[in-house]
């Protein structure tokens, strides 16, 4: 406490002469600072807002610029400004910049990282004489700092203390725990999931107000709702029941002429409107279940009152070591259980990712409408040079922007700010204020099926509605708008999209008035206008369930009158088992159709869907922009009567897999069934936009790989045109998951087919550097089939492949066959064991400290993906209890040992997915164990393949983490193993085999079985046998011979290929 104390008083000291030299020595800068004048700061370039400055030495490159500034100067802007003169003069130096406000409380310390051509500055702003604990922790950790060795490690730590990682950190660990603790002091009546959400609800609203404190919007007092609590812990507590639910739903809530005498203790607090401030459903039943002081001032003390809340979100070029509205995202993360984040596929979207896909998607939308590419950078990077253009002002107005999945609001939020500045930047007069606010109201849309995240969603864009507000008197600030028609609770993936909507004579142009109305009503006003969109709601859903009855009550009658018909003969059939099954799903959904229908008709509110709860935009067309995060997370998770609806309702799930793929790996249709959520999300996007219409969405990269993907990637190759995917799975860590983003950026080709075709661009972001190039559509699919996969490959590098692919034929169509999968077990811990002494026929084994014993002839030796190296398998002891015969079926019955010994699982085992026997010991995906023949084993997870061979008779069985083929004779095993082990095959399956982290591919079956080996064979397995085989005696060949021999295995000029392998060291780091 005495250190945080000591550095409060040196930010304080600085108000008086000399304070700045303390807190330089701090910091480590003990010489002499040298003053500036006015002629050198004009040199330098330094804004004129300066009234003073000077430059201070430290260690090595280590510089300190202090400088007042003029008492009505922005001290951001002129840090701004001073940072990006100090980087073009003196890149080569390590700076730091003091900045204080003459006679004014404002003091900020900052630094910066080059990044291209603008500095990245990061920054903690602080008031003296009111300092508080994250600014005083802050300073504390820049003056430990200075016990790192060395200059440059010193300005790293100034880096990271300054970033808002390190203060995010801090505060959301407060705020977890705060939140947890605030949730169990409810009463036990409380269920725990409600007692979360009121903790929830009640905690985001004081961390508004505390964004709304930091404007002065709450009684001109900066310190309103620390100065409450303690006021009415001293006059005798009960802080909710006396001041928060009076500040919250009779105060915030109600309009101040309306107000009861205790609200107007209050103040001079503006009226918020907005829902904000309105109990929820949970929290009136509970009305009466109230937080204890001592929970609530556990949030104060260890949140509220101990952080600096900015109303600014954070940018790329600036980071400021404060809370901002930009963190709340992370909120939706840090209180959503481990598991429920992975179950969902719902990962918080960094910053930078977010600016950037809102950035093209929204460059997509204004090149749709005729703004040239230089000009659509020029309203980006430099808005306030633009004119005024009427036409593209009168577009971007319009423009109704959906995210799907929207989360706590990341993607809405910057929208939201990115339209505003458009606006004013092509002429729009209203004040900025004005202008976010309108295009909240008529632009912004979002969904999700997490109440907590619509909620943070909400909360987020209300206070981006008011941050631009210059008002200083709280009492003329304007109502938040009602958000709740807007940004809606449900699933996008429920329902019809737009495409599906049988349009009737219904109104929907009155649901979009109404809605605008409802956004800025209140009181009474808002109860009528929330019971009229119901009204209008609910008239829409009716159209569209008596649109199914009557498309399902048609499909009925034409299958009863196909079976009825006579045929050829004047024979009547009777419907088949399939027409049968059908009719009895036909009839059974009439039936909960109906059922619906009724309900509705009495007042129940329809379930989600699009074309009910936004029909004014289906009328329309559909949205303009679409953008988002969808969750990732495969089909086969999910439960199986949404997969049923899935494969209903979405045809990237009906022809998920790609098939010409699936053929050559023996995989038949079934990877359908790993088609991963945000595929469906792509198929419901592009329904949900307006011809013309621009897509934007973050995905998993593998999308445009996989086998599953082949639906996805069918879809957007007939019904879109792609502009732009940037591929980031081999970039520096994005998520804090381990997932492989990819952005895409496509618009909708309209219903008349007509469309030029233009040249997409793609860009691939690695560790160290950022490539564009730009190809044709009809140059990124692997082959001319449906569904097949994309190659993010420059055009050199293409060549090349294509090169390797011209010279060879698919591992599928040649003498080596398709590839297997290994043996799956579906319990390792039963069936993997240790090998231990032999005693006769039986063998001692251990496995997961239990001992045992197994007939010796059952068990096999066997290899994992990561006891494979090239060449060679790493020696052990572990063997799996064999439990088939030789033609790989499983035994009728056990013997003694291995009966004794499994029967310990046999619950697990009868539970397994795969089983399918009522022998309940079987092994899954037994064909790799076949020995009779020679056999490539490969690791399914690398950096490069790493191949190894096992003769005939050997009896090793391959786990399902490798792969096998089975060759003919032991020649062709060798020649097939150099391939696999050359560089040159690694370079061509970088190309298509789903990528990883650090360089990392997956090598399933499909993607050897696409690798081309070379036409003449028995010429290239007498070329690569010999030094296959020398590799296998313990003379393996240096990289360079055997690329060079597999290249005349092929025919092929090393110079031609050099693109592309260079390329796939690159990715992998060599």
């Amino acid at each position: 406490m005495d250190s945080l104390t000591r550095a409060a008083h040196v930010i304080d000291g600085t108000l008086q002469a000399g304070g700045i030299d303390a807190l330089l020595v701090m910091l480590g800068f003990t010489d002499r600072s040298h003053l500036i004048d006015h002629a050198s700061r004009e040199r330098l370039g330094l804004p004129a807002e300066l009234v003073s400055a000077s430059i201070s030495s430290g260690d090595g490159a280590l510089r300190a610029l202090c400088a007042e500034i003029t008492p009505d100067a922005s001290v951001r802007e002129c840090v701004t400004a001073i940072a990006r003169q100090l980087s073009r003069r003196a890149p080569h130096l390590l700076w730091i910049v003091i900045v204080a406000q003459r006679g004014g409380p404002a003091l900020c310390v900052a630094t910066w990282r080059h990044v291209r051509a603008a500095p990245q500055i990061v920054a903690m702003i602080t008031e003296r004489g009111r300092v508080i604990d994250s600014d005083a922790e802050t300073l504390c950790a820049l003056a430990a700092a200075t016990a790192a060795t060395g200059d440059e490690m010193r300005h790293m730590r100034w880096l990271d203390i300054l970033g808002r990682d390190t203060i995010t950190d801090r505060f959301f660990r407060a705020l977890a725990g705060t939140i947890g603790s605030l949730a169990r002091s409810l009463p036990a009546q409380v269920q725990p999931t409600d007692a979360r959400e009121i903790a929830i609800l009640t905690t985001s609203r004081l961390l508004f107000l505390s964004f709304l404190e930091s404007k002065g919007w709450l009684d001109g007092d900066f310190g309103f709702l620390a100065n409450g609590f303690a006021e009415c812990i001293a006059d005798g507590g009960s802080y909710q029941r006396r001041v928060l639910e009076p500040l919250f739903f009779g105060t915030l809530n109600t309009r101040v002429s309306e107000r009861a005498p205790r609200s107007r203790t209050f103040g001079r607090v503006p009226f918020l409107n907005g829902g904000l401030f309105a109990r929820t459903p949970v929290e009136r039943i509970h009305r009466h279940s109230r937080f204890p002081d001592d929970a609530l001032g556990a949030l104060f003390g260890e949140v509220l009152v101990r952080y600096r809340f900015t109303a600014r979100e954070d940018a790329t070029a600036w980071s400021q070591a404060a809370i901002d509205p930009e963190m709340l995202g992370k909120v939706f993360e840090s209180l959503m259980e481990s598991e429920d984040r992975k179950r969902g596929g719902v990962f918080y979207t960094p910053q930078h990712l977010v600016e950037r896909l809102t950035t093209l998607t929204l460059g997509g939308f204004l090149e749709r409408h005729g703004v040239p590419a230089a000009q659509v950078e020029s309203l980006f990077n430099e808005p306030s040079a633009n004119t005024h253009e009427p036409r593209i002002l009168d577009a971007v107005k319009k423009v109704r922007i959906l995210d799907p999945a929207c989360g706590s609001g990341a993607f809405l939020v910057h929208a939201l700010e990115r339209i505003s500045h458009l606006r004013i930047a092509l002429g729009d007069t209203d004040s900025p204020g004005n202008v976010r606010r309108s295009v909240l109201t008529r632009s912004i849309f979002g969904v999700d099926a997490n109440p907590t995240a619509v909620w943070l969603c909400e909360l987020r864009l209300w206070l981006s509605s008011v941050i631009e507000s210059d008002e200083q008197d709280p009492m003329r600030v304007l109502p938040l708008p009602n958000l709740d028609r807007q940004i809606r609770v449900g699933d996008s993936l429920s329902g019809d999209a737009f495409e599906n909507r049988d349009r009737r004579d219904t109104t929907p142009q009155r649901t979009g008035a109404l809605r605008d109305h409802y956004t800025r009503s209140s009181g009474r006003r808002k109860l009528a206008l929330a019971r009229q969109l119901d009204r209008a709601e609910r008239v829409h859903a009716l159209d569209a369930i008596e649109a199914r009855i009557t498309a399902a009550r048609f499909e009925r009658q034409e299958i009863i009158r196909a079976a009825r018909s006579p045929d050829l003969f004047d024979m009547r059939r009777a419907p088949d088992p399939g027409q049968r099954n059908r009719l009895v799903e036909l009839r059974s959904t009439m039936r909960a159709l109906g059922r619906r229908r009724t309900a509705i008709s009495r007042g129940a509110t329809p379930a989600f869907a699009y074309p009910v709860h936004f029909a004014d935009v289906a009328e329309s067309g559909g949205f303009d922009v679409v953008i988002g995060n969808p969750p990732w997370v495969r089909v086969h998770n999910m439960h199986a009567d949404d997969r049923a609806r899935y494969r209903e309702n979405f045809s990237v799930f009906r022809r998920g897999t790609w098939s010409e793929g699936a053929r050559g790996a023996s995989a038949g249709q079934g990877f359908a069934s790993q088609t991963d959520l945000a595929a469906l999300f792509v198929e419901r996007s592009v329904d949900l936009l307006a011809p013309n219409g621009v897509l934007g969405l973050l995905l998993p990269s593998k999308l445009w790989m996989s086998l599953a993907g082949g639906g996805a990637r069918q879809l957007l190759l007939e019904r879109t045109r792609i502009l732009t995917l940037e591929d980031y799975s081999d970039a520096s860590d994005a998520f804090e998951a381990a997932v492989y983003p990819s952005m895409l950026v496509t618009t909708r080709i309209p219903a008349d087919g007509r469309e030029v075709e233009s040249a997409l661009r793609i860009g691939a972001n690695n560790r160290h550097t950022t490539s564009y190039w730009n190809i044709a559509a009809r140059d990124l699919t692997l082959d001319r089939s449906p569904g097949s996969p994309w190659l993010l490959l420059p055009p050199r590098e293409r060549a090349a492949f294509d090169r390797i692919t011209g010279a060879g034929i698919p591992v599928f169509t040649s003498v080596l066959g398709r590839p297997h999968l290994g043996v799956k077990t579906g319990c390792n811990s039963a069936f993997v064991v240790r090998k231990g002494d032999e005693s006769g026929e039986v063998t001692a084994v251990i496995a997961d400290g239990k001992r045992g014993a197994v007939e010796t002839r059952l068990l096999r030796p066997l290899v994992r993906g990561d006891t494979l190296t090239r060449w060679r398998i790493a020696a052990h002891d572990e063997r799996i209890i064999w439990t088939h015969d030789s033609a790989g079926s499983p035994l009728r019955t056990l013997p003694p040992h291995a009966q004794r010994w499994l029967a310990r699982s046999r619950r697990a085992l009868e539970r397994r997915s795969d089983s399918r026997s009522d022998r309940w010991w079987s092994l899954f995906r037994v064909e790799s164990a076949c020995a009779r023949s020679p056999r490539v084993i490969w690791a399914d997870f690398g950096r490069s393949p790493t191949a190894a061979i096992l003769e005939a008779d050997d009896p090793t069985v391959p786990l399902n983490t490798c792969y096998s083929v089975t060759c003919p004779d032991i020649s062709d095993a060798l020649a097939f193993a150099a391939i696999l082990n050359s560089r040159i095959a690694a370079a061509w399956l970088a190309a298509i085999a789903e990528p990883a982290r650090g360089g990392y591919h997956r090598y399933l079956g499909w993607t050897i079985a696409r690798l081309p080996v070379p036409v003449d064979w028995p010429r290239a397995v007498g070329m690569l046998a010999p030094i296959a085989q020398r590799a296998r005696t313990g003379f393996p060949p240096a990289d360079d011979e055997l690329d060079a021999i597999v290249l005349a295995s092929y025919d092929l000029d090393a110079a031609a290929l050099d693109p592309l392998l260079d390329w796939a060291d690159a990715r992998r780091g060599d």
